[in-house]
């Protein structure tokens, strides 16, 4: 099997013809059922360069992406490389001229092992015998070049959505990509992943590949980026270069109005009626003993390093997994949660962390999805039912068609907004947010923290896991700190700080 990986990869030099840009589109449009998602967009990159693509979620980044890697074809405009016009009809003619793209939802086969799924497109095509004991050391190797550390014999199904990101992104770098678009490639990953992330894409830069970099972490873009695009409904707003912005700015031309840069509120507050309550919750090899309670109107707020155990701990609580030891009381009677239908008919909702295989059902359409996870089978006139869930949209500021659009073809942040509207809609009273605004632009992220202060307000109490510390910090009351399985520390809001809760996330305090 010829060796097409990262040792290759960062060896390559791309030479622009001299004074053309390397990559090139012009007067980029698109429209689906006549609305305009792109019109007349233009984007220039030369050799060794770092785009930063930003815009609100719905701004027609991911349409833009798509087109350039093949997936979907523009109504017009045209696509250059080197002053050299090409057509991708598919996204196999984009990867034959090296243009990669690690999209936000991942492309893996869950069922397959780690090996197989960073070789897929090689070792699939080797006629004979396939040495798979050769593979998966090379795999290892390979791996270990860029410091990212995977079990390679396992299924992909076994790994955290941060690790399926990571060999996402492995994959991307074993194809020699001389364009490489990476759609929000550090959202799920933690402070010593992103650190590594980012050291990757600057040493391909140095070796002249093309990087188009979406984020909505300001700090990522602008220690990273050489130029900027902003795309705000399809227009292109504003390019140019990172050296003559500045994050106010940015944020201004992204979404067209003024973001308060104020916290989202840590109000104090004081306990009330217990919602919940969990006593030595334990899960063999995930958690160990977990104590603790939530109350109404507050936001508990669980941070930690990845593989901590947040996420198994709120899908243990939502009875998506099993649990080999403990008690969850809801309202002060002990509750035996053994499915999320038990949970969700007593009242509990999970957001989860991975919306695209968890959270939605993508071949439905928005209104569908919002009435998704009712309890109980109820009968809705269907004109009442569409203001219901026009009343979400409005609230929530969805953006989209209709309500009769597939969730599939939505973006990632009006995604995650239908999954709050479906559990808005149960009237549940107990909510649990698992990386609840990964992936979402800052205007969205705003409104969602609005929509749960107004739901805390009314006396619903949320459960808030999130690796983005000022997320945690802003929105919190109390914040508890996870580190191998265990509780750590618990922090009120006002000795709660970045560094004491990573002291605690570390495992170098303890209480």
């Amino acid at each position: 099997m010829e060796n097409k990986g990262w040792c290759l990869v960062v060896n390559k030099q791309v030479d622009d013809v001299q004074g053309t840009p390397f990559l090139e589109m012009r007067n980029i449009s698109k429209s689906y059922s006549g609305v305009k998602v792109l019109h007349n967009v233009n984007l220039k990159m030369n050799s060794g360069e770092i785009l930063a693509l930003v815009g609100e979620n719905g701004a027609g980044k991911s349409t833009l992406i798509k087109i350039l890697s093949g997936a979907i074809k523009a109504d017009t405009g045209e696509i250059f490389m080197s002053g050299r016009q090409v057509e991708f009809h598919t996204p196999l003619d984009a990867e034959k001229n090296e243009i990669v793209t690690v999209y936000q939802e991942l492309n893996l086969f869950p069922h397959l092992s780690v090996t197989e799924n960073l070789f897929f497109t090689s070792y699939h095509q080797t006629k004979g015998f396939i040495n798979w004991r050769a593979l998966q050391e090379e795999a290892q190797r390979f791996l270990s070049e860029f410091g990212v550390h995977l079990p390679v014999e396992k299924p992909v199904s076994a790994l955290s959505i941060a690790e399926k990101q990571m060999l996402e992104i492995a994959k991307a770098l074993y194809r020699n990509a001389r364009v490489m678009i990476l759609d929000e490639p550090t959202a799920v990953l933690g402070g010593e992943d992103v650190d590594r992330l980012l050291h990757i894409v600057r040493m391909l830069k140095e070796r002249g590949v093309c990087v188009i970099f979406i984020s909505h972490r300001l700090n990522e873009i602008f220690g990273l980026a050489d130029r900027y695009l902003v795309l705000k409904d399809g227009q292109q707003i504003d390019a140019g270069s990172m050296e003559e912005t500045n994050p106010d700015d940015l944020v201004g031309k992204m979404v067209g109005r003024h973001i308060s840069s104020a916290p989202a509120g840590r109000s104090g507050h004081e306990k009330s009626r217990e919602l919940l309550r969990v006593e030595g919750l334990s899960r063999r090899g995930v958690f160990k003993d977990i104590h603790f309670s939530l109350y109404e109107g507050e936001v508990l707020g669980i941070a930690g390093l990845r593989g901590a155990g947040r996420t198994e701990l709120a899908r243990a609580i939502f009875g998506a997994d099993p649990i080999d030891a403990g008690k969850i009381f809801v309202r002060g009677r002990e509750i035996k949660i053994a499915s999320p239908r038990i949970a969700v008919d007593n009242g509990i909702g999970l957001v989860p962390e991975d919306r695209g295989s968890q959270g939605l059902f993508k071949n439905l359409s928005a209104l569908q999805n919002m009435f998704m996870a009712c309890s109980k089978p109820k009968w809705i006139h269907r004109r009442k039912e569409r203001i219901v869930a026009n009343r979400y949209v409005e609230s929530l500021q969805i953006k989209l068609p209709g309500l009769g659009i597939l969730v599939g073809s939505l973006s990632g942040g009006n995604q995650q907004k239908i999954v709050l509207a479906k559990w808005l809609e149960t009237g549940i009273g107990i909510l649990l947010l698992d990386e609840p605004t990964r992936g979402i632009d800052i205007g969205s992220k705003a409104q969602i923290y609005k929509v749960v202060r107004e739901l805390c307000e009314q006396g619903m109490g949320v459960i808030l896991i999130s690796s983005e510390l000022p997320e945690i910090l802003e929105n919190s009351h109390r914040v508890l700190v996870m580190h191998k399985g265990q509780i750590a520390g618990e922090l009120d809001r006002q000795s709660a700080s970045e560094e004491t809760i990573m002291k605690y996330a570390v495992g170098g305090m303890t209480q």
